[in-house]
């Protein structure tokens, strides 16, 4: 369900960031992801942290996301595991009921602030870097019709970003162990 494009919106020597409304993301379809400004969530604050693979047979992506409704706190947790061996992909989805104190962990990480901060990191670190390969890592934020972004590729190394995700896939696995090795992208 989510994914967006924001080819040219990016600057290509930052992580990536910017404050976009929600109205004006143009969701592409990815049936195994959501986006942190889904009309489903009708205009809810919801955290995301995605990853998403190169070189890899569709959906190459993993994704941790939590959303507030009218009934709570929720995780939407989408998983994903290629087998160059085999050529066997797996996905796999599921959402939970999670708690407010569970909320609070993942959320006071991600401040206006914070994500500002992720975003301005060069997106693929230090200049020295020949990157000829990788993945890409996306903080999304939406809250009150607005989003932010950042944004970084895997050549920058080990970042507060990694950090970050690994914290939201720690979070799935205590709700749904059974994604062990379909979240291997967001450990840190």
């Amino acid at each position: 369900m989510i994914g967006i494009i924001l080819a040219g919106f990016l600057p290509l020597a930052a992580a990536g960031a910017g404050e976009i409304s929600c109205a004006d993301v143009r969701s592409t379809p990815e049936y195994h992801l959501s986006d942190a400004c889904d009309p489903f969530l009708a205009g809810n604050t919801a955290y995301s942290i995605t990853y998403r693979a190169s070189l890899s047979p569709m959906p190459a992506s993993q994704q941790v996301m939590i959303f507030r409704t009218d009934d709570g706190w929720f995780m939407s947790i989408s998983g994903y595991r290629w087998d160059p061996d085999t050529q066997v992909v797996v996905t796999r989805r599921n959402e939970v009921a999670i708690s407010f104190d569970e909320f609070r962990q993942l959320s006071d990480r991600l401040t206006e602030a914070s994500i500002n901060k992720l975003a301005s990191l060069p997106y693929y670190g230090a200049r020295d870097v020949i990157c000829t390969d990788g993945a890409k890592y996306e903080i999304a934020v939406a809250k009150g019709g607005k989003k932010l972004i950042a944004e970084q590729h895997s050549c920058a190394g080990k970042t507060e970003i990694n950090e970050i995700a690994a914290a939201f896939r720690d979070l799935a696995l205590t709700h749904d162990p059974e994604f062990e090795n379909l979240l291997s992208g967001l450990k840190n």
